[in-house]
């Protein structure tokens, strides 16, 4: 069964596609658009290695997923599938591919090049980044050359949403330095030096259109004061990740900002095999002043976070939340007992001066959370150290466990609007290092009901733990922004940050 609302998928799929064919008034072709990359080397090249948002900006480039969610609508859009059917049951999933699309060598997208993709992302000998987007699927045909089935082991009812970060990769290119995609643009392997820049070149046979751009560049720049000099100069064209302080001089000098975000959020992160007790982890959770770090850190940029599913949505529940109260934190760590015997400002614990590691990222808005919220401790007695890194390894070091408390922003699929995408065990970027089986089971319930009122009280209780339990402090509902020169258009972001529709950028 067609469920109604994916009835006009197909005549949704035809005005897009005669949108994308129809040059908009003043777009021209060629030239080459830089983007500045905040690492210190370049995205990976095969696409569904990618572990960040910056990353997956390339991997959007260099091939697609099998559809799209599109903000505007708030509804998904076809992409390599023309249209899909969901089973009476919600335990199968049939997508009906586009006919006549090319990878990049020439060879023809099809069903089994879908269902190879999909196999080499989970495959539980070395599971990909992606892998947890999978984990509702036992398994996956090819019904013809061009239908792809996937059955799942249980009813997710937003399993669409896991299907738009999953980009389709040639199956005989697996393994190879330069896996090959069926994107609007290319990878050219003699220009990819992995500590400077990568050259991606327009893909004229692109099922969608021939690219405007000729050519995209990814530059190296860590730096972000560096980096916003060049936009200004016009030696970059885009900068991801721009600071919300930065906007009113930038756009009074013509930058064009582009604001996103939906289930986008920042908490302080806890490791639960670390900081055990739960009184410590609530008094964390209450000295943590939300609308400053949002004022002082981010320009304003976002908004406050007491609870997990996202405001005025069927997911926020209004009997839970922790709002800034330091009161409460000093109350909770008097009752436990840790006092400031010395007189130095920071409680003990057992004779032990209590001080956390707090790693942060290197980037100016990261470090200046991390020291405010640093400050917003000690205020109520609660010591840390704290330690930069640059973005990948400070990613890595946060889900491998080295550390007691992070800040830690992450984006997740506007549906369902709750912020769990760091709690579910199965995901890459659980980072928490704790056994929450409760907690797991409730979620994993609530993926696999139909009802929505019955998966709304699933949800609810998890929010209800999290804040009891406070596994995390909730810092804000983040607005981000990318950037760009004067000379860029046609970029569109998703509410995750990642940019698409590549075909469509120009110079002008």
């Amino acid at each position: 069964m067609r469920y109604s609302r994916w009835a006009s998928v197909a005549v949704v799929s035809l005005v897009l596609l005669a949108g994308l064919l129809v040059p908009a008034m003043g777009q021209v072709r060629g030239g080459t658009l830089v983007i500045a990359y905040q690492s210190n080397t370049v995205p990976e090249a095969d696409p569904q290695v990618t572990r960040n948002i910056g990353a997956q900006w390339v991997a959007e480039m260099v091939t697609d997923p099998l559809l799209r969610y599109d903000n505007a609508t708030e509804s998904f859009l076809p992409v390599l599938a023309t249209s899909w059917d969901i089973s009476e049951d919600g335990l199968h999933y049939t997508f009906h591919l586009r006919e006549g699309v090319l990878f990049h060598n020439g060879v023809g997208v099809t069903a089994d090049a879908v269902v190879k993709s999909f196999e080499r992302i989970r495959d539980a000998a070395n599971p990909l980044a992606g892998a947890g987007l999978l984990s509702p699927v036992d398994t996956i045909e090819a019904v013809d050359p061009l239908t792809v089935r996937l059955n799942l082991k249980s009813v997710f009812p937003d399993f669409l949403s896991n299907i738009d970060r999953l980009w389709i990769v040639e199956p005989g290119s697996f393994g190879t330095d330069f896996p090959v995609g069926c994107g609007a643009f290319r990878i050219v392997p003699a220009e990819y030096k992995i500590d400077q820049s990568m050259v991606l070149e327009k893909f004229a046979q692109y099922w969608a259109g021939e690219p405007y751009l000729d050519k995209i560049q990814v530059r190296i720049i860590p730096d972000m004061a560096t980096a916003l000099i060049e936009l200004e100069q016009g030696t970059v064209d885009v900068v991801q990740y721009a600071a919300g302080k930065d906007l009113p001089r930038l756009q009074a000098l013509g930058i064009q900002p582009i604001i996103f975000g939906r289930i986008n959020w920042a908490n302080v992160v806890i490791n639960l095999s670390k900081v055990t007790d739960v009184r410590l982890r609530r008094a964390i959770l209450f000295a943590v002043d939300q609308q400053a770090l949002i004022d002082g850190a981010y320009g304003g940029l976002g908004d406050p976070m007491y609870r997990m599913g996202y405001p005025g949505t069927w997911l926020e529940n209004a009997d839970v939340g922790a709002t800034y109260d330091p009161a409460e934190a000093r109350r909770i760590l008097d009752v436990a007992g840790w006092n400031d015997t010395n007189k130095d400002g920071i409680r003990e614990i057992d004779g032990k001066e209590i001080d956390l590691y707090f790693p942060t990222r290197n980037q100016a808005e990261w470090v200046s959370a991390t020291q405010m919220i640093q400050q917003m401790l000690r205020e109520v007695g609660i010591g840390t150290h704290i330690t930069m890194a640059e973005r990948m390894p400070f990613y890595d070091q946060v889900r491998t466990g080295d550390y007691d408390i992070a800040w830690w922003l992450s984006n997740d699929a506007a549906e369902p609007p709750i912020a769990l995408y760091t709690w579910d065990a199965r995901e890459y970027w659980c980072v928490h290092q704790g056994k929450t089986p409760v907690l797991q089971l409730l979620i994993e319930q609530a993926e696999s009901e139909l009802d929505r009122e019955k998966r709304a009280a699933y949800y609810r209780e998890v929010q209800r733990i999290l804040i009891e339990e406070a596994y995390a402090a909730p810092g804000m509902w983040n607005k981000q922004v990318h950037v760009m020169g004067p000379k860029a258009h046609g970029l569109l972001v998703a509410s995750t940050g990642i940019a698409y529709d590549s075909h469509l950028w120009w110079k002008g």
